[in-house]
């Protein structure tokens, strides 16, 4: 071929290349010839859910154990309030509460037939763990123009060709 053709060639390749924005810097898509991701290492927290079961054992009975439980206090109140005076009788009332609830429970459990039932119970924990990850932060981007290797850096991941600029 003739030179002044490969030279005309050449000029309408680079000029069908390259193109110019409004404030006349110009620009080429080029084709990617090698790609580097850079990384960094964060430390990250990561939720760790921890979960287990543990048997419970639950006491089952009728509404008539409670009712009579109930009724054991109020009657234990009125007799610890027949003694002592001032603050002396405030401690007694709550004592006889408590010691007539817990009588009168115990008596009608045994009565009314209470069971005990194992139950199941779900009890699940979150901890938080620190690990090391790896993250692509960016990458190195080498391309070809005009015969000759260039380098530069992209945040996000080239395809087989990209647009750079040429001139300023």
């Amino acid at each position: 071929m003739n030179r002044k053709v490969e030279v005309l060639i050449m000029l309408a390749a680079v000029f069908a290349s390259a193109t110019a924005d409004a404030h006349g810097r110009r620009y080429a898509t080029v084709r990617v010839v090698g790609v580097e991701p850079i990384y960094q290492t964060v430390l990250v927290e990561r939720p760790v859910h921890r979960c287990r079961t543990d048997i419970v054992e639950r006491r089952v009975g009728s509404p008539a154990v409670a009712g009579q439980t109930l009724a054991g206090a109020v009657i234990g109140a009125a007799v610890g309030r027949q003694f002592g005076d001032g603050s002396g009788r405030d401690a007694l009332t709550v004592l006889g509460a408590v010691a007539g609830s817990a009588v009168a429970n115990e008596r009608a459990s045994r009565r009314h037939g209470v069971t005990l039932v194992d139950e199941p119970v779900r009890r699940c924990t979150t901890e938080y763990r620190r690990v090391r990850e790896r993250h692509v932060t960016g990458y190195w981007v080498d391309y070809r123009h005009r015969g000759r290797i260039y380098r530069v850096h992209r945040l996000d991941p080239p395809g087989s060709r990209i647009r750079v600029l040429v001139s300023s």
